[in-house]
């Protein structure tokens, strides 16, 4: 199927793509929803894929033949195999959400699909209501292109390969304290000699107690070149000490040296990553919101 822009565009109020995540404003348009839907039929990840460091292999793809477009709503469901399936079904739509309506879908899609979870996506560009059952900030982060030479990292902050063995080694507990924030997947990758960029860390008592990333850039559709989403927690025993702060003006910094143009992420509302995020300039693009099946 190919999509309208007419149909979209009024419909696409926070730029969210199904299967990609966060997607710059500008590269919105029917032609990345139709990339979508082509990838999803050869499971092959797109170039432009945050995914692709990961895998060549897309795990989560749209249900092609599920997909309603219509003048004043789209509904995308997809598909992961992972952890037992899970169906997450996106809607974007000019009228009120129906609830009910899109849960009931789900749940059919999850038994015909064998998923064993759903999940209910939407999106707001305004702060959403407090029901909400669960709700991410999407921020874009634009990088001014400073080309001057790359120094290390500012302050407190270290690379992680460049730690002395005994601090290097703290990061397998800090991974594990951190498990909830996908830490015990990038020590794996980490030891096995499987990241793809460098890893900033802050130190106390010679243990490490915040890391983010690691840091790599690639092209989006357009060839710009945007850093991708880190992974970045600091423990909660140092949390309010600055080094959230002082991680991520590193990774910042580290961005601007290898050209970065912009970055896209997403926090959840009320962290303290949100508050961080937003108390250094970064753009709020809109709310996604999600409720379980």
């Amino acid at each position: 199927m190919r999509f309208q822009w007419d149909w979209l565009r009024r419909a696409l109020r926070v730029p969210y793509v199904p299967t990609l995540g966060p997607v710059h404003p500008d590269t919105l348009s029917p032609e990345l929803f139709d990339d979508v839907v082509a990838a999803s039929t050869t499971g092959q990840v797109l170039p432009f894929d945050k995914d692709r460091r990961w895998s060549p292999r897309k795990d989560q793809t749209a249900l092609v033949a599920e997909i309603i477009h219509q003048p004043n709503c789209t509904i995308i469901p997809t598909l992961s195999r992972r952890d037992g399936g899970m169906v997450k079904t996106y809607y974007y739509g000019t009228t009120a959400l129906d609830r009910p309506r899109l849960l009931a879908a789900t749940r059919r899609w999850c038994a015909a699909y064998g998923a064993r979870t759903g999940q209910l996506i939407w999106f707001d560009p305004a702060t959403p209501a407090a029901t909400s059952t669960s709700c991410t900030r999407l921020l874009l982060k634009v990088f001014g292109g400073d080309q001057s030479p790359h120094h290390p990292p500012p302050g407190p902050v270290r690379v992680l390969d460049s730690c002395p063995p005994a601090v290097r080694a703290t990061f397998a507990e800090f991974a594990q304290h951190q498990h909830t924030s996908g830490f015990g997947f990038l020590h794996r990758r980490w030891r096995d000699g499987h990241v793809d960029g460098p890893i900033l860390v802050t130190v106390a008592d010679n243990r490490i107690v915040g890391a983010i990333g690691p840091l790599r850039t690639m092209p989006d559709r357009r060839g710009h070149p945007a850093l991708l989403p880190q992974y970045f927690a600091v423990h909660t025993d140092h949390r309010g000490r600055g080094h959230g702060r002082a991680l991520w003006r590193a990774a910042t910094a580290w961005a601007e040296h290898h050209r970065a143009a912009y970055q896209l992420l997403q926090t959840q509302t009320g962290q303290a990553s949100e508050r961080l995020f937003l108390s250094e300039g970064l753009i709020s693009l809109g709310f996604a919101c999600s409720m379980p099946v």
